[in-house]
């Protein structure tokens, strides 16, 4: 006798339904299932009339001559043979009984094997312990696994069990036991993705008494390729989210049934999962032809023109899908998308906002894109409520918090602003320039400069060497008053970046609030050399000059400034003060000509001094 060895699979689920491997202490159940049923469990092998091999697999005993195996690796034989655990084999000598529906044959065999216990499905749940036995190369293999859900088949006719086995094909026509031992389904599997339980009650409704039929003369079929089989494996590929093994069988039944709309619709789901619009809108507009107000259909119809960017035609289907009560949370914030690029933002801020009431799995998307809409619809109230809705479901989010804090330093809510910037930039290192950048620039906008400066120097912290952070702190500095402060930084400045027109030009604004207009002029020189074409650099050493009553030496500087920018009333009546004060009365006269055109104010005054 051919000696089997017992062995408990590695269970490794594709699901987070189950996470368990077992190990050396199998649970007792299983041991129990092993000892009891292992006897009544068989390996079916199948051969056509040339002996090809047309279907191996797994069966089980009914009563000592009376086996149950998948119709399908049967339809094609005439010769077929089962092999017991014990290693004897027993030919197959007739096909009693099928259900085609359930892809189950029952057949009758030579020899003896113990029949199995038959229980009942219909008490069965989501999240029931399931065991399927099967014998693969010589091993005798007890998996666990869970009902994950009941897929209806046909509604009211025909339903299978989802389980979350790891199930090999050499396993399809293994029986099903539930945590008592009983045998409650029949294990199919036509891949790694497509693997499920024909309910027991099936197997029950076979006539067991049947004469049968010897094998060699009974009809052959490939029994996939036909209405049956094709309906079972493409709705369930479909309905378990396998779309290319569901379009494939799916093209397959609806020749044999063209007027299925819950066909085309399978169809055309299928084929969008599998990014082949052009197919799965063909068959959801059949569906439609064969009834207009479809729910699925429509809402088929509206998600492939949304891909397709056809967004006005995208938005009309996925309204008469909600009008024909479409069952989908998710519908509405599809529906949202759609309205935003045609930008009809009030209606996409309401759909997103019914998407996130709706009690979605993570709504977190949908107050995310409220959030922004509202921005877009300059409802910043609204807006913020959209973002503290987000950041409840997902607390550490950047953009969400960084977005948050932008809007409400625009309402003027800069203390929480402040305290959300900081939040950040504690969590993202990498960015926290940014962030105390944004914190600088709120509180510059609203004259805070105390906080401003504090974030300032935060930033000079954090790049010491940086020009520009030392630039926006001496601006901060100035703008609080502090002049030293702001000197001294714009020293350090230049001393990183020696070319920096700006510092040297603020520097000589910043002396010149000093009324140290010698190091004001020095600091503009520096400017003008770097920016020669600004006329404001030689109109500020002008007016240092001026200031220092060195007329002399502000002349050539004001002249330069006017030749850049004649049209500069400011510099005009300057040059004709400058004029005035070194006795060119005519020179003065010919600048309050073009002082007249440019501003009559300044014009008058020059007017008076005028001798």
């Amino acid at each position: 006798m051919r000696k089997k060895r017992l062995v408990f699979s590695a269970l490794i689920l594709f699901t987070l339904f189950l996470c368990q491997t077992w190990s050396a202490a199998q649970p007792q159940e299983a041991v129990d299932i092993l000892g009891k049923a292992s006897a009544g469990v068989v390996t079916f092998k199948a051969w056509d009339n040339s002996k090809n091999v047309v279907g191996e697999g797994t069966g089980f005993a009914l009563a000592e001559n009376l086996v149950v195996v998948p119709y399908h690796l049967i339809s094609q034989a005439t010769e077929a043979e089962v092999t017991s655990i014990s290693g004897k084999s027993g030919k197959v000598e007739a096909l009693v009984a099928t259900y085609k529906d359930y892809d189950l044959a029952l057949v009758r065999i030579k020899g003896k094997v113990n029949g199995l216990s038959l229980g009942v499905s219909t008490g069965l749940k989501a999240g029931d312990r399931l065991f399927a036995l099967s014998e693969i190369s010589g091993q005798v293999i007890i998996t666990e696994g869970n009902l994950r859900n009941w897929l209806e088949i046909s509604p009211g006719r025909l339903r299978v069990m989802e389980v979350t086995m790891n199930l090999e094909k050499p396993a399809c026509g293994a029986p099903i036991f539930d945590v008592q031992g009983q045998v409650v389904g029949v294990a199919l599997v036509f891949g790694a993705g497509v693997k499920f339980g024909v309910p027991v009650e099936a197997v029950s409704a076979m006539n067991t008494q049947a004469k049968g039929q010897d094998l060699k003369g009974a009809a052959k079929e490939n029994y996939l390729e036909q209405a049956e089989g094709s309906f079972l494996v493409g709705k369930s590929a479909a309905l378990m989210n396998e779309p290319g093994m569901g379009s494939v069988y799916l093209e397959k039944y609806l020749k044999f049934k063209p007027d299925d709309l819950e066909g085309y619709v399978l169809l055309g789901q299928s084929y969008f999962k599998l990014g082949n619009t052009t197919e799965s809108y063909k068959n959801f507009a059949k569906a439609l032809l064969l009834n207009p107000d479809h729910a699925q259909a429509l809402y088929g119809m509206g998600l492939t023109q949304l891909r397709e960017r056809k967004f006005k035609e995208a938005a009309e289907f996925l309204e008469k899908a909600i009008s024909n009560r479409v069952e989908s949370k998710e519908i509405y914030f599809e529906l949202g998308t759609a309205y935003e690029e045609l930008q009809d933002l009030a209606r996409a801020a309401e759909n997103y906002e019914k998407y996130a009431r709706s009690g979605p799995a993570n709504p977190f998307p949908a107050w995310l894109k409220l959030a922004q809409t509202y921005q877009r619809l300059n409802q910043p109230e609204k807006a913020i409520a959209a973002f503290r809705e987000a950041l409840k479901i997902n607390p550490d989010d950047i953009n969400c918090n960084y977005n948050l804090a932008k809007m409400l330093a625009e309402t003027n809510q800069l203390a929480e602003a402040e305290e959300v910037f900081k939040k950040l930039a504690t969590r993202n290192q990498r960015d926290a320039i940014t962030y105390y950048g944004q914190i600088m620039q709120m509180y510059d906008r609203a004259q805070n400069y105390e906080k401003a400066v504090e974030a300032a120097r935060k930033i000079v912290e954090i790049n010491p060497k940086n020009e520009v952070a030392l630039y926006n702190l001496a601006i901060m500095y100035d703008r609080l008053g502090k002049l030293e402060e702001a000197a001294s930084t714009l020293n350090e400045c230049l001393a990183v970046k020696s070319d920096y027109t700006h510092a040297w030009f603020n520097l000589g604004i910043v002396y010149d609030k000093m009324k140290k207009h010698a190091e004001a002029v020095e600091a503009f020189k520096k400017y003008t050399a770097l920016a020669p074409d600004d006329p404001s650099g030689w109109l500020n050493i002008g007016l240092e000059y001026m200031l220092m009553k060195d007329f002399e030496k502000a002349l050539p500087n004001l002249e330069k400034s006017v030749s850049l920018n004649p049209n500069n009333a400011v510099a005009q009546y300057n040059l004709g003060i400058t004029y005035i004060n070194l006795k060119d009365n005519y020179s003065a006269r010919e600048v309050l000509k073009t002082l007249q055109r440019l501003d009559q104010n300044l014009a008058g005054r020059l007017a008076k001094l005028i001798k």
